[in-house]
């Protein structure tokens, strides 16, 4: 099963934030295990390890390239989340409370 990353990469110096996304094959409804994440960086360059496996930071192997810490934002096993749409509930809410008036 697929498991689409979601992580922000910190730039050394600048404080620059990029986000970006990675791919992980796991077991049906399983979430990708830290080594499985450090192979997935390697493959897309990052030589890094795990220095917090409870909020998923990534520190480089080396300090000579110009990232400072992979930090693992989601992990997207596929399932379904529900977000509230609140301006449309509003809108909902006024339609329903209006009274019945004659034309």
């Amino acid at each position: 099963m697929e498991c689409i990353v979601h992580f922000d990469a910190v730039h050394r110096g600048e404080g620059e934030i990029a986000k970006l996304r990675g791919l992980v094959m796991t077991e049906e409804g399983k979430k990708p295990t830290t080594p499985e994440l450090e192979e997935m960086f390697r493959m897309m360059g990052y030589n890094v390890h795990c220095t917090n496996e409870n909020s998923l930071v990534f520190e480089p192997d080396t300090n000579d390239g110009d990232i400072e810490e992979l930090r693992v934002k989601k992990l997207d096993i596929g399932e379904q989340s529900y977000t509230p749409d609140m301006q449309l509930r509003a809108i909902a809410e006024q339609l329903m409370n209006k009274p019945n008036r004659p034309i």
